[in-house]
């Protein structure tokens, strides 16, 4: 994050305090000295409601060679993999090794969504290099193989359709 940027977010911050009233702001003084966080006291005191997203899997998608993805998420936590329109659908067979533990030892998958450049995620994890292919994971809690990428073109990463979840 540059320093712009911060300065940018800090003062939108004052922003945001300067606009809670002395009664706002002795609620969520009362909520940090009870130990709560604070980007959790200030949500509550300012009646910011996010709303929950909604998952689907990939069996809920109608989906086509070449067409854009939506906005893909980790299976097991809310982390962004990639914004929607990141990636295009593609075919292409690749055997990846177990997802669940209950799963097949190993699996050909045949859908993904192809990406054609490391910056394009939003958030990622790449194994150490087996036979010129490192495999991807969520980077937050490590869940995966949920794609792969051969070393040898640096313009095709791939995410495996069925290992993933979709906000709409």
């Amino acid at each position: 994050m540059s320093a712009e940027d911060k300065k940018s977010g800090v003062e939108e911050a004052v922003g945001n305090i300067q606009q809670l009233s002395a009664a706002q702001l002795s609620e969520i003084q009362n909520l940090l000295l009870r130990g709560a966080p604070l980007g959790a006291a200030a949500e509550e005191k300012s009646g910011a409601v996010k709303p929950t997203p909604t998952y689907s899997t990939f069996s809920d998608l109608t989906v086509e060679v070449g067409q854009t993805c939506p906005l893909i998420t980790c299976p097991r936590c809310p982390s962004k993999i990639c914004l929607s329109g990141a990636a295009t659908f593609t075919s292409v067979e690749m055997k990846m090794g177990r997802y669940r533990v209950d799963g097949p030892e190993e699996e050909v998958l045949s859908k993904f969504w192809l990406l054609t450049s490391l910056m394009a995620f939003e958030n990622i994890g790449v194994s150490h290099m087996v036979d010129k292919v490192k495999f991807l994971s969520c980077a937050d809690c490590e869940v995966g193989p949920i794609g792969w990428h051969n070393i040898t073109d640096n313009t095709k990463y791939y995410i495996a359709a069925e290992r993933v979840r979709y906000v709409e």
